[in-house]
């Protein structure tokens, strides 16, 4: 029992030690922008919607969206930066797939 255990633990460190935090996926390449005729509020706010998460209020008026997985990884992080009247969305890409309802607020047609 002991030596399950243990390798559980194990293996649960290393699950988390792949997981990747805000900072990381923050500071990575952008994997795809996309451009908004809706305002930074609305698009972020949608994002935040239907991923069951909230907007985070950034200083420089942009908002950041986090999607994380079930062992609080980042796996994707949207970007809004208010673009005259409507936005910029920086989407970054760390690992897995999620539906693809959050195409909707971006203006593409969600492929789930």
């Amino acid at each position: 029992m002991m030596k399950v255990l243990v390798l559980g633990t194990l293996g649960a460190a290393a699950l988390l030690a792949g997981c990747a935090s805000t900072q990381t996926v923050l500071n990575g390449p952008v994997t795809e922008t996309f451009h908004s005729q809706d305002s930074a509020n609305k698009v972020a706010f949608c994002l935040a919607n239907k991923n069951n998460t909230a907007a985070l209020d950034q200083d420089n008026g942009s908002k950041v969206v986090l999607i994380k997985n079930g062992y609080g990884g980042v796996s994707m992080a949207f970007t809004v930066i208010p673009e005259g009247a409507g936005s910029r969305v920086e989407w970054r890409k760390k690992f897995g797939t999620i539906g693809g309802i959050w195409k909707q607020c971006v203006g593409l047609k969600a492929s789930s």
